[in-house]
C-alpha cells in the first residue's frame, strides 16, 4: 500500500507539470542575529530603485515542462518595492545604521539599480524534483564609485506527498539567502560595517550543535559571511568539507560573499571534486572573487557538460557572465 500511494502521487504530480494552477506563498526573509552594534557609525539611505525592463519584469519564470502549467508566487507584485523593505529591516536587524527606501523622491547616500530580480522554476516531468534559481543583479553607486551586486541561489525538492513541500527548500529558504547576501555585498563593497570577533565567536557556537540537524547551520555560515570579518573564513572552510551537500553549499556560498580572493585554489578544488548542488555554490563562489581571472573561469564552465544538463548551472553561468 506504501508503494502504491508513492506511485499515485508521483501520477499526480506528473499530471501537474503538463497542467496546474499553483500559488506559492513565500515567506519574507528570516532576520539576521544583531551582529553590529557602534553608536559612532555614520547613518546612510539606500534607495533601491527597480530599472528592470522587458522579460526580466516578471518575478516568477517557468522553464521545462512546468512552462504549460500556473504557478504565481503571492504578495510579489512588485518584487523591488518588497526587496527593499526586507532590505531594511536586514540592516536594522544586523544593527547597521542604514535605512533603506523604493521611494522614487526620497534623497539617498547610495542608489542601488535593480536590473534583475527573478525566481526562474524549473522541473522537467513529475518524477524530476522541482527546481528554482533565485537569481539578482544590480548596479551600486554613491558618487563616482560603482560596482556590480550579484547574487545566486539554487535548491530542488522532489514533492512526495504533498506540493507545499516544495516551498521552504525551493522558494523561503533561497529567497532569505538571497536577501542577506544582498546586504552583505552592499555592505562589502561601500560601507564597511564589520562586526566584533566575538559576534563571528557566538556565530560558531550557534553553529555547532545544529550539524547533525536536517540542513545543519546553514543560516549561521550566510550569517557569518554577513559579519565582513576575516575570522570567518576558516570556519566557513570547515563547514565547505561537510559531510551534508546543503551544509557545503551554503558554506561555499557564504565564503564568496565574504571575499574569497585568498581562496581561489581552493574553491577550484571544491568545484572539480564535487558534483551537484554544492559544485554550483563553489563556482558561484568563484564568481564573487570578481577579478578578470575568477570571471573568465565562469564563463569558460560554458563548455561543461552540467551547462546544457543542469539549469542550476546554466543560469549561474549566464548571470556571472553578464547575459
Amino acid at each position: 500500500m506504501h508503494l502504491l500511494k508513492r506511485a499515485l502521487v508521483a501520477l499526480a504530480a506528473s499530471a501537474l507539470v503538463s497542467a496546474c494552477s499553483l500559488t506559492i506563498p513565500m515567506q519574507r526573509a528570516a532576520p539576521s542575529a544583531r551582529a553590529f552594534d557602534d553608536s559612532s557609525a555614520a547613518k546612510a539611505t539606500l534607495k533601491v530603485v527597480d530599472a528592470r525592463t522587458g522579460d526580466e519584469t516578471k518575478f516568477h519564470q517557468l522553464t521545462g515542462g512546468l512552462s504549460r502549467a500556473s504557478v504565481s508566487i503571492s504578495g510579489m507584485d512588485a518584487p523591488v518595492a518588497v526587496l527593499a523593505e526586507e532590505l531594511d529591516k536586514e540592516f536594522a536587524s544586523r544593527g547597521y545604521p542604514v535605512t533603506v527606501t523604493s521611494d522614487a523622491a526620497a534623497r539617498a547616500d547610495l542608489l542601488l539599480k535593480v536590473t534583475r530580480y527573478r525566481v526562474v522554476s524549473h522541473r522537467s516531468t513529475g518524477f524530476s524534483p522541482w527546481e528554482a534559481m533565485h537569481q539578482f543583479r544590480g548596479e551600486l553607486s554613491t558618487g563616482n564609485r560603482q560596482q556590480v551586486i550579484q547574487a545566486y541561489f539554487f535548491n530542488g525538492k522532489f514533492p512526495v506527498w504533498s506540493m507545499k513541500e516544495i516551498n521552504g527548500p525551493c522558494f523561503d529558504v533561497p529567497h532569505s539567502i538571497v536577501v542577506k547576501e544582498i546586504a552583505s555585498k552592499v555592505n562589502r563593497a561601500i560601507l564597511g560595517f564589520q562586526s566584533t570577533d566575538a559576534a563571528v565567536v557566538a556565530l560558531e557556537e550557534r553553529a555547532e550543535p545544529k550539524t547533525s540537524q536536517d540542513n545543519g547551520p546553514y543560516m549561521e555560515l550566510i550569517e557569518l559571511a554577513g559579519t565582513n570579518n576575516p575570522r570567518a573564513m576558516p570556519i566557513l572552510k570547515k563547514y565547505a568539507k561537510h559531510k551534508d551537500e546543503f551544509v557545503r553549499a551554503a558554506a561555499l556560498d557564504a565564503m564568496g560573499i565574504l571575499g574569497a580572493k585568498d581562496e581561489l585554489a581552493f574553491l577550484k578544488e571544491r568545484y572539480a571534486r564535487l558534483e551537484s548542488l554544492d559544485r554550483f555554490m563553489a563556482l558561484k563562489a568563484i564568481g564573487d572573487v570578481g577579478d578578470d581571472e575568477s570571471l573568465r573561469f565562469v564563463a569558460d564552465q560554458a563548455s561543461d557538460r552540467m551547462y546544457s544538463s543542469e539549469e542550476g548551472m546554466k543560469f549561474l553561468v549566464d548571470l556571472y557572465s553578464g547575459k
